[in-house]
């Protein structure tokens, strides 16, 4: 009983998991509803089959998605939002939940380092504990560990990789300001992206005929996104690596008990940071669009289509301009396009062209065909791969040419 009040008479500092991670499960969980939003739309207005066949690039990328948040939820989320941890001068306890377990100093047989921020305990018994700087002040657990095991490692090992955590948790903490500077956000992620969004639509509907609003909408919302996502890593990075870093390091050399952040300082960089951060994402959307690197995309070829010299397998991209007759990309003759259901053929006449099966007899002479036909109005005649087959085919059904 004695050892028992012994073991926890002190004040424990108690350590929580990170408010931000409740907050990228919510904007997953409502991404993930726009997207089966979107799906099932699509399903409702046509079969499954043709769903599949004309968005099979944007299907895979669906379900990449969440693929990945399913991971990341069960993996990583999950053992966060439910997780706390006591620390105590000579062990520490793990809150899950209801259920908690001590995990005593001196049962420590080794400790291991993944990368960066995280680490883990190694037990007698064989069990890791792992930890990383997702835990607010995960400084402190190192620092008991310090305390109780100065043995477990040398000083330099300890310092070296205490002044680590001490980062990991200010680049933790300020992810918390995100959107502190309201102005410079709404800007960046509403007014911009929205700007580029109508910009966008505005010029390039005015040169191509756009005959799949929601795909075209799509893709220009998920170029954004992704736009604005990797700048904001990018700066990220970079203010953590190049300045936040190395200014505390140069704090804590001169006092190493100086874990305290200049608040003032990081609130001017990062707020000049954003506001570069607003000319770079308005030059990248510029460029986007006048390069119209939207109207692109991928396919595989399924099927064999030796006779356009296409292999089955092969990743080709598809120029989603070359949809429309009449336009600044107009479809011509010999054009292999994909259309429908994901088809692939060569366009041999275009609205108003004579067509028809042309054959020749034993000695090579030309015989006259018999299924000539003018091609309609808003008609495109295309060959499939057999050869013998020609089609006409709408030319709002048409998706784009094959890039060779």
């Amino acid at each position: 009983m004695e050892s028992k009040a012994k073991y926890d008479s002190l004040q424990p500092r108690f350590l929580h998991y990170r408010s931000h991670y409740k907050i990228f499960l919510v904007l997953l969980l409502v991404l993930s509803g726009l997207i089966l939003s979107f799906w099932g739309h699509r399903i409702t207005q046509d079969r499954w089959t043709i769903v599949y066949n004309q968005y099979l690039n944007e299907l895979w990328i669906s379900g990449a998605y969440f693929f990945a948040f399913i991971n990341f939820y069960f993996f990583c989320l999950k053992s966060r939002l439910n997780r706390s941890i006591q620390i105590y001068p000579t062990h520490i306890k793990i809150h899950r939940g209801v259920h908690s377990e001590d995990v005593l100093f001196a049962e420590i047989k080794s400790v291991g380092f993944v990368y960066w921020s995280i680490f883990y305990f190694k037990m007698n018994n064989g069990k890791k504990h792992y930890f990383s700087s997702s835990l607010e002040r995960i400084d402190y657990v190192w620092d008991g560990l310090q305390a109780a095991r100065p043995d477990i490692a040398s000083i330099e090992e300890f310092n070296s990789f205490r002044m680590k955590l001490v980062q990991y948790d200010h680049h933790q903490k300020r992810k918390e300001w995100f959107f502190r500077h309201k102005v410079i956000d709404i800007l960046n992620w509403i007014v911009i992206p929205l700007s580029f969004l109508m910009i966008t639509y505005f010029i390039q509907t005015r040169e191509i005929i756009v005959h799949q609003h929601s795909v075209y909408l799509f893709r220009l919302f998920m170029y954004s996104m992704l736009i604005l996502l990797v700048t904001t890593f990018m700066y990220s990075f970079v203010l953590k690596k190049f300045i936040f870093d190395i200014r505390l390091k140069f704090q804590m050399h001169s006092s190493p008990d100086d874990k305290v952040r200049d608040i003032e300082f990081e609130g001017i960089v990062l707020r000049r940071s954003k506001i570069l951060q607003t000319v770079t994402v308005t030059f990248i959307f510029s460029l986007v669009g006048h390069s119209e690197m939207n109207l692109f995309s991928l396919t595989k070829i399924r099927d064999d289509l030796s006779v356009f010299n296409l292999k089955q397998g092969q990743t080709l991209v598809v120029d989603n301009r070359y949809n429309c007759l009449l336009c600044k990309y107009p479809v011509r003759d010999g054009d292999v396009m994909i259309f429908g259901q994901g088809t692939i053929g060569q366009i041999m006449a275009t609205e108003g062209d004579m067509v028809g099966k042309i054959s020749q007899d034993t000695t090579g002479r030309v015989i006259a065909s018999e299924e000539i036909q003018e091609v309609p109005k808003g008609y495109v005649a295309i060959k499939l791969v057999n050869q013998n087959e020609i089609l006409m085919v709408k030319v709002e059904d048409l998706i784009g040419k094959i890039q060779r």
